[in-house]
C-alpha cells in the first residue's frame, strides 16, 4: 500500500471512530427517545409557564441541564440529531421540537411587534425553521450572437 493510501485509510478510520464516539456520547445524553421527548416537553412547559419565547439555544441548555449524567447537549449536536447524522432515532423528536419553535415564530404576537419583525424574518430563513426565501430569482442566461458583414 502506498503512503497516501495508508494516510487516507487512517483518516477514514479516525473519522469513523469519531462518528461512533459522537453517537455513543449522544445516546448517553438520553437513554431513550421517550426520555428525550419528556425533556423536550419539559422545556416547552417551562417556557409556557414563564412566558418566554422558545429558542434553539434555550432548548439545548434545558436538554443539557436535564440530560442523564449531566452531559452537554450542544446546538451542534441537536443539529446532527435533526439531520440524522447522530442518533437517527432522535431525529423525529428533534424535528418536532424545531417545528414547534417555528410555529411559535410564525404565530406568536410578540414576533409581530415592530421591534421583533426582523428577528422573526431572520429566524424563518434558517433551514431548521422553514428555510423561507424572500423571492426566487429566475436565472436568465442570455447570449447574443452578432455577425457584422461577411
Amino acid at each position: 500500500m502506498k503512503k497516501n493510501e495508508k494516510d487516507s485509510a487512517k483518516r477514514r478510520a479516525e473519522a469513523e471512530q469519531s462518528t461512533e464516539n459522537e453517537q455513543k456520547s449522544a445516546s448517553r445524553s438520553y437513554k431513550s427517545v421517550e426520555a428525550l421527548h419528556r425533556a423536550i416537553e419539559g422545556y416547552f412547559a417551562k417556557c409556557d409557564r414563564d412566558g418566554t419565547l422558545y429558542g434553539e439555544a434555550g432548548l439545548a441548555l434545558y436538554l443539557s441541564d436535564h440530560s442523564e449524567g449531566g452531559r452537554l447537549v450542544s446546538v451542534a449536536l441537536m443539529r446532527k440529531w435533526y439531520d440524522g447524522q447522530s442518533c437517527a432515532a432522535f431525529q423525529p423528536e428533534i424535528e418536532r421540537a424545531y417545528m414547534r419553535i417555528q410555529s411559535q415564530i410564525e404565530s406568536d404576537p410578540r414576533y409581530m411587534d415592530k421591534t421583533m419583525g426582523t428577528r422573526a424574518i431572520f429566524l424563518l430563513k434558517q433551514p431548521r425553521f422553514g428555510g423561507l426565501q424572500d423571492k426566487i430569482e429566475a436565472k436568465q442566461d442570455i447570449s447574443v450572437n452578432v455577425n457584422m458583414g461577411k
